[in-house]
């Protein structure tokens, strides 16, 4: 019953989008998630995920991830994210993405609602889109999630705002009228300054690490600048933080290697 309802949500969204192949994008076991696990400092990316899996999870995966036949490609991603894979894949060509993670929300595509089957066009380069089921795609859902975080993957994003909790409600309201990426970087900059004062850069740099989906080959922590106008503080926070996550790969070699 599992694969027959995976297999025919899988035609059914290739059919509804009108594509002509389909990729079924997995993160492999053990994958390096683009070093999130070392990125964040905050908070322990997904440490909060110690529940058992649905019923037939593994069993599924296993159909999906070893599936060879007519009806889909897998790809299994070892040192990026599936969500990454498929952030790649809308920066080389137009796609349809079909996922009930809102991450890929800021992705150019024709975003297919899980539950619904409403379908948003998200144009290349587009900061702003309402989608037809009501929610926020493009560029601009990053930088919502900057503010509010992430719950799923336990990313917190800013603790106050201003000296207030920052939910989704108040992040709405907070870059609301804004309408390109200047603007939204001005306001998320202003905010936490306001609460990390000198070190805002670097707090600001390790969650648009977690939350940004790399878009290059490499899945490479520079890729997170293209997030961003040209700012040096942001280049230069990047580099640190990029020194930090090479040190720390170095030191656990060290410890595997004996």
């Amino acid at each position: 019953m599992a694969r027959r309802n995976a297999f025919d949500r899988i035609e059914t969204t290739r059919l509804r989008t009108g594509s002509e192949s389909v990729v079924v994008h997995l993160s492999a076991s053990g994958c390096t998630k683009a070093h999130r696990f070392l990125i964040a400092t905050v908070k322990p990316y997904q440490g909060q995920r110690h529940k058992r899996k649905p019923r037939n999870w593994q069993f599924l995966r296993e159909v999906l991830e070893h599936y060879e036949g007519p009806n889909f490609r897998p790809k299994v991603w070892v040192t990026r994210e599936a969500d990454d894979g498929m952030a790649h894949c809308s920066h080389l060509s137009d796609i349809a993405i079909s996922t009930r993670d809102k991450d890929m929300r800021m992705l150019p595509g024709l975003h297919v609602n899980w539950m619904s089957w409403e379908l948003t066009t998200v144009p290349r380069g587009a900061f702003d889109v309402s989608g037809t089921d009501g929610l926020q795609y493009g560029e601009k859902w990053f930088y919502l999630q900057l503010l509010q975080g992430d719950t799923a993957d336990n990313i917190p994003g800013l603790p106050l705002l201003f000296g207030q909790q920052c939910g989704d409600a108040r992040a709405v309201k907070y870059l609301a009228g804004v309408a390109n990426k200047e603007d939204a970087y001005d306001r998320v900059q202003t905010a936490y300054a306001d609460h990390y004062g000198a070190t805002w850069a670097d707090a600001l740099v390790e969650q648009a690490g977690l939350l940004w989906l790399r878009t290059d080959a490499q899945a490479s922590i520079a890729n997170v600048a293209e997030a961003f106008p040209d700012c040096p503080h942001i280049k230069r926070a990047l580099e640190r933080l990029e020194a930090r996550v090479t040190q720390e790969l170095n030191d656990l070699q060290k410890i595997v290697q004996g």
